[in-house]
């Protein structure tokens, strides 16, 4: 089993490895004789095969399996005794042609490839829409530039097919052969000037029209064996980002539509899949399409070459610049004649990349040879059109309502020549026919908006340039009236309206109005009335608006009560008017006397305010009093300290009434003298808000910090040791002022933080920790005095079984300065534990297990208080 297995992999793999080697194909049809009834066709595959493989090479197959399908009902043919597949021999082979060969060439690759051609005979049914013959297959070669791969076979795919054509438009059955594609292969070096022929010829005569296409991918194919084509349609390649089956080498490839002749820049080096097809037309009927598949090289070779556009212009100034578009280092001499004998000796240049500037207006044949006078040189020639003087311009009656013609003009001026063609284009997105190739056209949009309006325009000189014009389409022209309005019955007022465009304004009623076809007419009615304003501009455009106007006999006001702020506020007049214009009096503490709601800042005790409000002639007057109260005096008092754990006193004035905040620890927060009862530590900010019962009815605020001080003294350990001689470093904390007792025993200085004891007995000191106004705390610490060296002491047994007692053993250092290393082995050698931080010690346990019980060994290193080091070892018991 395992070998049938591995033959089946060997098998799969080389049938992969077949097809890889395959560059493309072509399938043709012959008629070879008809009936009534019956076409009998020659159908021949022909595979292209890249020679220069290595490796797990394989020959071309020995068999191709060919389906044929009835495109009358897409079902495989099974008529006139035919099997819906037929498998093809190989029938021969032969060595494809190498053209196109540049002079000179560098690093030409090594072309080699064969074509092979399999055949079969058909006898076909006559039917309406013909018959599609195909062949497909897995695994393109590898490494395709200008597409993906397809992820379930690693590689892509390909299908060659061919239609035969069915029965005209009188069901007559059409005889023909169809084109047959040249076989020559083209050498193509990257970012160099390339031919490729992909021409055809027909022996029907018919006529041939060329155009790239997408490749077909091998639809079901998994490897290279046999397989029953799929129906068509057929799924096209997927192509990489920057290509397509319409671009398959970028955009500086073009393809001849009349010659079927590719040429252009060559991309990158690498490998590209080409496909052409090749409609054929007989008395203008759409004959069949027919197609061929390469896989093209470009390698990276090089030759001399001179590459120029094939013209340029200038409508702006007279120099052109020139650039070789194929660039080369094998381009190694230059000459250039730009065709302007007027120029005298600047007319010709040996430079690499010249600039010309021309004697005069004109068209010129530039001529441009690389490596003149050597076997490598390349000659091009390219027109040259200069004529200064081209000003682009369009204009537009714009901005245009919807639904009515917009007329564009072309304003464009030139200097030579004569303005001849036009291209506009309205600015519709996703529309066809918003375009216009006459030189004033009208265009009618049927919506609002802001269109991007584009005209390409040129001259019979050659001059072409785009010029863009904004053009905003409204629902109708803008209209703005006068606003509706109050009039006095025996006044006269204008009317005033505007447009952002000409036209014609009518005025609606005729009613003490002295000319209804102005924009600004003079009215004085004697009742309420409504004006309607009618404006239509050159192009039927119509906008409508209104004025009301009302008719008064006198005017209503009313100032308000007399009332009293607080002085250096600002009041707001709020008064009841339906006048249009006002007068505010006395001027010098009003901020804006000619409005109706004024603002004012009195400064005064009592201020009275006059106000006069018209409607035209018409007119009313009021007055309010104004009486001002200064904002009482807030104190909050000064800011204090007290100590943490007593009261504190706050008090206030510059009212009759009082509110405290924070209210917290207060005794009463509406008390001007509120006691703060044993407030936390810390800084407590209490604002007091202030109002008397003068008038001015704004309270104020101010602010007391009140800062409470807790003492927290700190002695240090709670316990020491010391040996004898050992000098001990004593260190408080909490404050500023410190007191040791008792003062006599054996300090350096009692009123210190940190004084040094050189104890003799055993004591213990207390510490007074206090601040400047009296607030302390003390703190003990108790010192033991032993009579000996100083040295580490360690216990004889620990019992690390986690109830809280003797569960870790560790150095207990007395008169040391440091434990520098701790480390446990058992009795053979294994180190059970180590560490050099002080107070760390052993738990018994190694990765979490606890040890057996027996007997260990320590070692200790460190230094005394005197940096004398020493070591020590001994044993200790483990006991569970």
């Amino acid at each position: 089993m395992k070998i049938t297995l591995l033959s089946f992999i060997f098998l799969i793999t080389t049938l992969c490895g077949y097809s890889r080697h395959i560059t493309g194909g072509e399938m043709r049809y012959e008629l070879i004789s008809s009936t009534p009834s019956t076409r009998t066709f020659r159908i021949t595959l022909v595979l292209f095969r890249d020679e220069n493989c290595t490796g797990n090479c394989a020959a071309m197959p020995a068999t191709v399996r060919i389906g044929i399908f009835n495109n009358d009902n897409n079902e495989p043919y099974n008529g006139a005794g035919n099997l819906p597949t037929l498998d093809a021999n190989l029938n021969r082979t032969e060595v494809l042609p190498i053209i196109n060969i540049p002079r000179c060439i560098v690093g030409a690759p090594n072309l080699n490839y064969t074509a092979g051609y399999y055949a079969i005979v058909v006898t076909l049914n006559n039917n309406n829409s013909g018959y599609t013959a195909t062949y497909q297959t897995c695994c393109r070669i590898e490494n395709i530039n200008n597409i993906t791969i397809n992820p379930t076979t690693n590689g892509a795919g390909a299908t060659y097919s061919t239609v035969i054509p069915g029965s005209d438009f009188n069901n007559v059955p059409i005889l023909d052969n169809c084109p047959k594609f040249e076989k020559g292969i083209s050498i193509l070096c990257f970012n160099k000037e390339f031919t490729l022929d992909f021409s055809a010829t027909d022996e029907d005569g018919d006529q041939l029209v060329y155009s790239f296409i997408s490749a077909y991918d091998g639809g079901a194919a998994q490897n290279a064996g046999n397989i029953t084509p799929s129906l068509p349609p057929y799924p096209s390649l997927n192509y990489s980002s920057s290509f397509s089956g319409l671009r398959p080498l970028g955009n500086n490839a073009i393809l001849n539509a009349q010659t079927g002749i590719i040429t252009g820049i060559a991309p990158e080096a690498g490998r590209y899949v080409v496909s052409v097809a090749v409609k054929a037309y007989r008395n203008n009927l759409l004959i069949t399409t027919h197609r061929k598949d390469f896989i093209i090289t470009v390698a990276e070779c090089d030759f001399a070459s001179a590459n120029l556009n094939s013209s340029y212009i200038n409508c702006d100034n007279f120099t052109i610049d020139f650039t070789n578009i194929t660039p080369s280092p094998l381009n190694e001499t230059f000459l250039w004649n730009f065709g302007d004998p007027a120029s005298g000796i600047l007319n010709i240049s040996n430079i690499e990349n010249p600039t010309h500037i021309y004697s005069g207006a004109g068209t010129y044949n530039v001529t441009y040879i690389v490596n003149p006078g050597t076997g490598c040189s390349d000659t091009v020639n390219a027109l040259v059109k200069v004529y200064p003087g081209f000003f682009p311009e369009i204009s537009s009656n714009n901005p245009a309502c919807k639904g009515k013609p917009v007329q564009l003009r072309d304003l464009t001026r030139t200097n030579f020549g004569v303005v001849n063609n036009w291209h506009w284009d309205f600015g519709l997105i996703n529309a066809t026919n918003d375009t216009s190739n006459i030189q004033n056209p009208q265009f009618v949009f049927q919506d609002t908006g802001t269109f991007s309006a584009s005209l390409i325009v040129g001259t019979n000189l050659g001059c072409l340039d785009t010029v863009y014009r904004t053009i905003k389409i409204v629902d109708k022209p803008t209209l703005k009236a006068t606003n509706d309005t109050l009039m006095c019955s025996s006044d006269f007022l204008q009317l005033n309206a505007t447009s952002n465009i000409p036209g014609n304004f009518t005025w609606t009623p005729n009613y003490n109005i002295n000319n209804t076809s102005i924009p600004n007419p003079i009215i004085n009615p004697l009742v309420n009335t409504i004006y309607y304003l009618k404006f239509i501009d050159s192009i039927g455009c119509i906008a409508l608006d209104t004025v009301k106007v009302n008719v008064v006999d006198f005017v209503s006001l009313n100032t308000g009560n007399d009332t009293t702020i607080c002085l250096t506020d600002t009041i707001k007049f709020k008064i009841i008017s339906d006048g249009l214009l006002y007068h505010w009096t006395p001027e010098n503490v009003i901020l804006n006397p000619r409005i109706k709601e004024a603002l004012a800042i009195p400064t005064a005790n009592q201020t009275t305010f006059y106000v006069q409000s018209n409607i035209g002639s018409c007119f009313a007057r009021d007055s309010i009093k104004v009486k001002t109260v200064p904002y009482p005096i807030a104190n909050a008092g000064s800011d204090t300290s007290i100590c943490w754990g007593t009261n504190a006193y706050l008090n206030a004035s510059g009212g009759v009434f009082y509110s405290w905040s924070p209210a917290n620890f207060l005794s009463d927060s509406t008390s001007p003298n509120p006691i703060v009862v044993n407030p936390s530590a810390g800084i407590i900010d209490f604002v007091v808000t202030v109002r008397d019962i003068r008038g001015c009815p704004k309270p104020v605020k101010d602010i007391v910090r009140l800062n409470i001080n807790r003492i927290i003294a700190d002695a240090g350990p709670r316990d020491t040791a010391v040996a004898m001689n050992q000098p001990l470093y004593l260190q408080a904390t909490g404050s500023t002022n410190y007191l040791w007792t008792p003062v006599t025993q054996w300090l350096s200085n009692p009123f210190i933080a940190n004084p040094i004891s050189t104890p003799q007995d055993n004591i213990e000191y207390v510490v007074k920790v206090s601040n400047s106004i009296g607030c302390f705390d003390t703190d003990t610490i108790n010192v033991s005095y032993y009579k000996v060296e100083p040295d580490f002491f360690i216990p004889n047994a620990f019992t690390p079984n986690n109830d809280g007692l003797n569960d870790v053993i560790k150095p207990i250092a007395i008169g040391m300065k440091t434990i520098d290393k701790f480390m446990v082995l058992n009795r053979w050698g294994q180190l059970m534990f180590s560490t050099t931080r002080t107070g760390k010690g052993w738990d018994g346990k190694i990765n979490g297990i606890t040890q057996p019980s027996g007997t260990y060994v320590y070692y200790i290193e460190g230094k005394k208080f005197n940096n004398q080091a020493i070591t020590t070892k001994g044993t200790f018991l483990l006991i569970k």
